[in-house]
């Protein structure tokens, strides 16, 4: 079994050298390394030019297409049997290969994804961040969430992601998603919470807004082409849409009737605490367990967090599916939310 890993960059040069340099440590020798540098105009291709005698393959486009098309450039070359994917400001542990190979001993299996923390866990708004992605992904396996393949962290069968036609060029910022939604019609995908790696998270409130909002959007693209129905995929902004429904309710019925007021209040209270309240405590434990210290600003940040990156989504997601047009939208990267 031979892997082909495949890192799409653009603009990379303060995190590439890290990615390659865990990349490079694998224990696994059964692989090839290919970075598709997508038309940067900082110094990340020569950067990557340096780990040429590590066996990394570079591969230049000549005009910037976004990540999916960069994929797809990637998957052009590679000779691996399995094809994994991550970015460019990641880095993988040392095991990481024998984690999904181990899922992939099963013909039934054409992909297997793995969970993400924060590099950057010293600031306490990206700690509690990747304390909730920790809470969703780990402790809760992914059920809340419809995708179990992260961009981030993911390995498909290279004959099965060829026979869906690759990653989808159009589908801004959606192509791991859209991927995983194609394969698991023809076969099965796993998830693994114990296969970690660690990545950059934007460290400000706005670019926390702008990551899940825009994420929200290709969701709302992917609304508007009307995907076959998923309940997972109608979790979320029902829970919110009940959230806001219940709060201006009881807004409006507090002044008149005390019965009327207490039903969507309580409604209210309930649905703040699942989207709230739940991460603190479930955030405590996880830091106990890490043996990390219960800091004050992580917890406070932790408190609010939910409420902000839901918002954030189902915003993005509402007009993704009201006026949004794939067609119309230059394809993003993650790091310019940052």
């Amino acid at each position: 079994m031979k892997f082909s890993i495949l890192v799409p960059a653009y603009n990379e040069e303060h995190s590439i050298s890290t990615c390659l340099n865990s990349l490079c440590n694998l224990t696994n020798d059964s692989k090839e390394i290919i970075v598709i540098d997508d038309a940067s105009t900082d110094q990340t291709p020569q950067i990557v030019e340096n780990f040429s005698g590590k066996n990394v393959i570079l591969i230049k486009r000549e005009k910037n297409g976004g990540r999916a098309a960069a994929l797809n450039s990637g998957l052009e070359q590679a000779k691996g049997d399995i094809i994994i994917t991550t970015d460019a400001d990641t880095i993988v542990p040392a095991n990481w290969l024998q984690l999904f190979a181990t899922h992939f001993q099963s013909q039934d299996v054409v992909a297997a994804g793995g969970a993400y923390q924060a590099q950057n866990k010293t600031n306490p708004l990206v700690h509690a961040t990747s304390i909730l992605d920790q809470i969703l992904n780990g402790m809760f396996k992914k059920s809340l969430i419809p995708n179990k393949l992260s961009g981030v962290n993911s390995a498909i069968r290279k004959k099965a992601l060829l026979d869906i036609g690759g990653f989808n060029e159009d589908a801004w910022w959606s192509e791991d998603s859209e991927a995983a939604w194609k394969l698991q019609r023809i076969g099965k995908i796993i998830y693994d919470p114990e296969n970690i790696v660690h990545t950059l998270y934007p460290e400000t409130w706005a670019g926390i807004w702008n990551r899940k909002y825009y994420w929200g959007y290709a969701m709302g693209l992917k609304f508007r082409e009307r995907l076959p129905f998923n309940l997972k995929l109608w979790i979320r902004p029902l829970l919110f849409m009940t959230f806001f429904i219940s709060f201006v309710a009881s807004f409006l019925t507090a002044p008149y009737d005390l019965s009327l007021f207490l039903i969507p209040f309580l409604i209210f209270l309930l649905v703040f605490s699942s989207l709230t309240i739940f991460s603190v405590p479930f955030g405590t434990i996880i830091m106990l367990k890490n043996k990390e210290p219960n800091k004050v600003k992580t917890l406070s940040a932790l408190a609010v967090l939910p409420l902000i990156r839901e918002f954030a989504y189902v915003y993005g997601m509402g007009f993704g599916f009201l006026k949004g047009k794939s067609s119309a939208i230059s394809p993003s990267w993650k790091r310019k939310t940052d």
